[in-house]
């Protein structure tokens, strides 16, 4: 069962391989690791999840629902802040990180904007662009051992129903 502790470990792997200089040799490919966990910390992060990666892009960040630690294996939830909008994106880890290991992260947040579109760009796996993403790709296919996963607007329905009710997000108060 993958957990979020051996992404941790493939980043220690790679900070140990290429060191301050990675970002020349690999592009996280919008999964960029918060160490040590921590709740999102924007208003509309449920409370009951704690981050382990984010985007780079808008506040967008990846967290596992109902977790204390690095060992729990999922669910997944996407927070987009500036939709105020919280996805489940994945029952398991292996599982989140199969729908992103040929294409990356960066683009899920689009579900938030357009899922069509989103479904889509993840439908045709799309080549990485540069040298450094497919790095980490392949970084993360062979020491992860992730297989390809598809992304469908029907198991994103399914996923909403059995846990987006668990998730506690604080009422909005802004004016």
């Amino acid at each position: 069962m993958l957990r979020i502790k051996e992404f941790f470990e493939l980043d220690d792997l790679i900070t140990a391989r290429w060191g301050h200089q990675a970002f020349r040799h690999v592009d996280y490919c919008g999964l960029l690791p918060v160490r040590p966990l921590e709740n999102g910390d924007y208003p509309c992060t449920p409370t009951n999840t704690i981050s382990f990666a984010r985007t780079g892009g808008d506040g967008v960040h990846f967290s596992l629902l109902n977790a204390r630690d690095e060992t729990a294996d999922g669910p997944i939830v996407m927070t987009v802040p500036m939709m105020d909008a919280n996805l489940v994106v994945a029952e398991t880890v292996a599982e989140f990180f199969g729908i992103g290991c040929q294409t990356g992260w960066f683009e899920l947040e689009q579900l938030a904007y357009d899922a069509p579109a989103a479904l889509a760009y993840y439908a045709v796996a799309p080549a990485p662009a540069s040298a450094q993403e497919q790095a980490f790709l392949d970084l993360v296919r062979t020491e992860l051992r992730v297989v390809p996963v598809t992304l469908t607007a029907e198991r994103l329905a399914d996923l909403e129903q059995r846990f987006g009710p668990q998730l506690q997000v604080p009422p909005f108060e802004g004016a």
